[in-house]
């Protein structure tokens, strides 16, 4: 559980131009610094007409805050204390940070102690959720996905990205690293992350033409809005 002085990232994921509105309720709960990014939900149309969302594009929000604020909006979040002012569809979810630069940290703790906790328990943190973060080269992202949700996955989001590192790392593990990539990320409960990890690796791992690097953040806690 996230203790007075520990730091953690807040992330949503939610319907395309839902990202601000919900930066601006954090905000009111002493969450201020967020980056915002547009992304793509990997659903098919059934499935998104079943859960009533109308499109797959999606704002992924990024955010931080001292532990105990976090805590404390998972549990508002978890009670429909925001009832009626979260109006999108989607899923948040928090984790644990082991490093934030020190001045950072100061301003967060800060803007905690300004904040007081009106009741409720603090929330028990599971640890049975991860997120999958799988970088593959662009085009495959629908084939490695296939391999995922036969796996278990249930959906992922993606993110648009580009190779940043060095020709020197390229020549040192004889890895052909193509420029433009996508970030596929994927919530999934401990017991199917291996499997799906297990998958993706065999069938696109780097030696292949997809070229996936995968690995996998513990999630303290997870809710779903709307």
């Amino acid at each position: 559980m996230g203790g007075k002085k520990s730091v953690k990232m807040l992330v949503a994921i939610v319907e395309r131009s839902h990202g601000k509105p919900l930066a601006k309720l954090l905000s009111s709960q002493g969450i201020s610094f967020h980056y915002q990014c547009p992304a793509v939900g990997t659903a098919t149309s059934d499935l998104l007409k079943i859960l009533g969302i109308g499109s797959p594009e999606r704002d992924v929000l990024i955010s931080f805050a001292a532990g105990g604020t976090i805590d404390r909006l998972m549990y508002q979040l978890k009670n429909d204390e925001f009832e009626g002012r979260v109006d999108t569809k989607g899923i948040v979810f928090d984790m644990p940070l082991t490093g934030l630069n020190n001045v950072i940290a100061t301003i967060l703790f800060a803007k905690e102690e300004k904040m007081v906790f009106d009741g409720g328990e603090r929330m028990e943190q599971k640890g049975n959720n991860g997120l999958i973060l799988m970088v593959v080269n662009q085009g495959h992202t629908d084939a490695v996905m296939d391999t995922a949700r036969k796996a278990g996955a249930r959906g992922g989001t993606v993110i648009r990205a580009r190779w940043a590192g060095s020709e020197e790392s390229e020549k040192l593990y004889g890895i052909t690293l193509q420029q433009e990539k996508e970030v596929i990320a994927i919530v999934s409960s401990g017991e199917k992350r291996k499997n799906i990890m297990e998958a993706v690796n065999e069938k696109h791992g780097l030696s292949t033409e997809a070229g996936a690097m995968i690995c996998s953040l513990g999630i303290d806690q997870i809710t779903k809005l709307g």
